[in-house]
């Protein structure tokens, strides 16, 4: 058996080749409120990279530019962080067949946690493990914030859904520290959020 790459290697080379582990992971529709989510393919060690949130970097005023024009729904999907002193967002709100756009939101009993690492002198925002997950089991992570409007529906709530195209982001989430490193967790915000 290979030797095991290391979690910060793997999300590297992952990083650099824009690609997902569709090895590992899979994605699957789950319900009407929730739409879809990512699943482990299989076994998953604590600590391991599961996926990058990609999109597209952009200044905190083109990031206001596009909340401005998107329609709410699409906001989700724009994730805000700090990055050498200045706000940065990632808009993923293109569907372009990436999993970590796709990863939901669990306060709860999150199983994996952002972390921005730094990839030729340019931040990427990474999922890794935060203890063992099993195959079948749903990648989540804690959002952060407090008002997202799905933790309060049900799966019996009717939705409305709306397709995000290139032209339009979705869910927003802001990153509030400016700690470097693959050890950084940014607190996320949702735009429905006051904070």
């Amino acid at each position: 058996m290979p030797p095991r790459i290391s979690p910060l290697r793997d999300a590297i080379e992952h990083v650099v080749s824009k690609t997902d582990k569709t090895s590992k992971l899979e994605v699957k529709y789950i319900n009407a409120v929730k739409g879809r989510g990512v699943f482990a393919k299989s076994s998953i060690c604590k600590g391991d990279f599961l996926v990058e949130y990609r999109g597209d970097m952009i200044n905190e005023a083109e990031s206001q530019r596009r909340r401005n024009i998107y329609h709410p729904s699409c906001t989700v999907f724009m994730f805000d962080f700090k990055w050498k002193g200045k706000l940065w967002c990632i808009d993923a709100s293109r569907e372009d067949g990436s999993f970590g756009r796709l990863v939901n939101d669990d306060h709860r009993h999150p199983n994996c946690k952002m972390k921005k690492i730094d990839v030729d002198g340019k931040p990427h925002l990474c999922l890794f493990a935060l203890n063992d997950i099993k195959e079948g089991e749903e990648i989540v992570y804690d959002y952060g914030g407090d008002d997202y409007p799905w933790r309060t529906q049900t799966t019996s709530a009717t939705s409305h859904a709306v397709v995000c195209d290139s032209d339009l982001p979705q869910p927003s989430q802001a990153q509030t520290s400016d700690s470097p490193g693959p050890d950084y967790s940014p607190e996320q915000v949702s735009s429905f959020s006051s904070l």
